[in-house]
């Protein structure tokens, strides 16, 4: 029988692509401030978020050539390159979205829907669920979005639509189409030395 099914290096491509056109319908959404349509070259020069896309669909295209010591090469390089931490073995999907991209911490056993946008100090992470006592880290959905400053943690789902709001921090499952938002900061006057001042 014929095997159809795409090689790596066509599946690399077509992720890469992917992730480049979220990338633009993103800026669509979010506004680019006035800079020209991205052309995938470009942004791969200036687009730091992009760039880590990239790197790690390098990863995943060297494990699939059987290539095991050049992800973990990759991956020490994203580190000290971008200050975050992204497994070659972490799933995401074709067609995610990295913004800014320093400080991320996804775990090897994470997975993340197309459409997906992940801002800075993003963590998805390993955890031991409360509850079942279950080992994992988060299963997002599509088109999640996931704010500066979010820890994610546990073998939770994220469903579907949902918005992770920044500073946020989630051990639990999100049923679809959810807002979680962090309590509002406290603001009260500052106490020194017995003295109450602003400032």
């Amino acid at each position: 029988m014929n095997d159809r099914r795409p090689g790596p290096w066509s599946e690399f491509v077509a992720a890469v692509r992917a992730d480049h056109e979220a990338l633009c319908g993103h800026d669509e959404r979010y506004g680019r401030r006035g800079l020209p349509p991205g052309r995938l070259a470009t942004d791969l020069f200036v687009r730091i978020g992009f760039q880590m896309m990239v790197a790690y669909r390098v990863m995943r295209l060297c494990v699939a050539l059987g290539i095991p010591l050049a992800p973990q090469i990759i991956s020490r390089l994203m580190r000290h390159l971008y200050g975050s931490d992204i497994h070659w073995r972490a799933e995401l999907e074709p067609g995610v979205t990295l913004v800014h991209g320093m400080g991320l911490c996804i775990s090897g056993s994470a997975r993340v829907g197309a459409g997906a946008i992940l801002f800075q100090h993003v963590t998805l992470g390993e955890s031991i669920h409360p509850e079942t006592r279950l080992i994992g880290a988060p299963q997002v959905g599509r088109d999640v979005h996931i704010g500066p400053g979010a820890t994610v943690v546990g073998p939770i789902r994220i469903g579907e639509g949902s918005k992770i709001a920044a500073g946020c921090l989630v051990a639990s499952s999100v049923p679809p189409g959810s807002l979680v938002q962090a309590e509002p900061a406290v603001v009260r006057p500052r106490e020194t030395g017995g003295m109450r001042r602003w400032g």
